[in-house]
């Protein structure tokens, strides 16, 4: 090794050390450093062994080691990634609004192969104070079994695909497209439908084994808690439904009539779960078997995404507008005590251009010590856990 590469060597693990001190000291909501995509991140981060990966508006996943804080790879698609990655033994998995579910080799972003979802053709309506008010802005993830990998489409329908070859397996057609993320549970696969309804199908045959229909667009992903299956509507209402009939076991109108585009998160109690909402710019947590709220806490804006839940924690991030004479929503992050809803930390993101002037939609990473925002200011902000 030349004396050069010797002085480099040693100020990176010089550097690196900083880093792991500085860490080791820092409390909870201490900011530790930002890695920029330069493009809007509405997509949702998976971390796996201190690797997170992730997808941005500029049509790129990454994979970044959050230790070394070091690019590990980057995949380029043909358009926007909104879908989280579900990374999967060697594999990783994820949708762009080119159209294709991509599947990559985890540890050096190889494509394996890749499946047409048929809607790359598909034009967003994005949030806006004007009519349509059919606001598009997010999109489903995958999500897989032992043998394939269930996602949905904006061409309606909800698919099938071998995990090893890309293969269709089976398809099924809805009356809307779908932007919800499925929950597979007890031989079943459950899907959300802008047409209004939650179809429970056979995982293996795509067969329909029943049907619910809300009265608006289903953004919300359902989520199974206790055996019960948790799903928002645009049309103000909550619901909990029998996974294995369909039927309602409760349903919740929540404060402000706002549509509920949240998806449920489980509480590490088990008996409780946390869910935002839409214009009423709160979040709660509520009772599995009732859906009682056991509390409720401002957020600044919308709180459209789905809450990350640790230990001693639960973190949302909210969206705002910059349109006079409108109601007033701002952008936000926050991080509350589980048991209180009390306030531990917050932070406000910058103000970025358009009707959507900033904030964080999608959900948060925690772990390894540290909790990862993807921010629509084009970067990934990363604070102590």
């Amino acid at each position: 090794m030349t004396i050069y590469k010797k002085i480099i060597a040693a100020f990176i693990l010089g550097l690196l050390s900083i880093l792991s001190t500085v860490t080791a000291l820092a409390k909870s909501g201490d900011y530790l450093y930002s890695y920029q995509t330069g493009s809007e991140n509405w997509g949702s981060i998976t971390l796996k062994n201190h690797q997170a990966y992730f997808g941005s508006d500029n049509g790129k996943v990454y994979a970044f080691d959050i230790d070394r804080v070091k690019t590990r790879w980057v995949f380029t698609t043909g358009d926007k990634v909104r879908s989280k990655p579900l990374v999967d033994h060697h594999r990783v998995f994820f949708s762009s609004d080119d159209g294709y579910l991509y599947a990559l080799n985890r540890w050096n972003g190889k494509l394996l192969w890749k499946a047409s979802l048929n809607d790359s053709d598909h034009n967003r309506i994005l949030p806006a104070n004007h009519a349509p008010w059919e606001f598009d802005y997010t999109k489903s993830s995958p999500v897989a079994d032992s043998n394939f990998v269930y996602v949905g489409s904006a061409d309606s329908n909800f698919y099938a695909i071998s995990k090893r070859t890309g293969k269709i397996q089976w398809r099924f057609n809805t009356g809307g497209m779908i932007r919800a993320t499925a929950s597979i549970y007890q031989g079943k696969v459950f899907v959300a439908s802008w047409d209004g309804y939650v179809y429970a199908l056979d995982k293996q045959s795509g067969e329909l084994a029943w049907q619910f229909k809300t009265q608006g667009a289903i953004p919300s992903s359902p989520v199974i808690l206790d055996d019960i299956l948790i799903i928002g509507s645009r049309d103000t209402y909550l619901y909990g439904l029998d996974p294995h009939s369909g039927q309602v076991v409760w349903k919740k109108a929540l404060p402000g009539g706002s549509w509920v585009e949240s998806s449920a998160v489980a509480d590490t109690e088990g008996d409780y779960f946390y869910i935002g909402s839409s214009d009423a710019k709160l979040l709660f947590k509520m009772a599995v078997e009732t859906g009682e709220i056991v509390w409720q806490v401002a957020t600044p804006g919308w709180s459209w995404g789905q809450p990350v839940v640790d230990q001693k924690h639960v973190y949302i991030g909210s969206t705002g507008h910059d349109e006079p004479g409108w109601y007033v929503t701002q952008r936000g992050f926050m991080a509350l005590e589980r048991e209180s809803g009390t306030r531990v930390w917050h932070y406000q993101p910058t103000l970025i251009p358009g009707f959507v002037h900033g904030g964080v939609y999608a959900s948060p990473a925690v772990g390894a010590g540290k909790v990862l925002v993807p921010d629509l200011d084009g970067f990934i902000h990363v604070y102590q856990q």
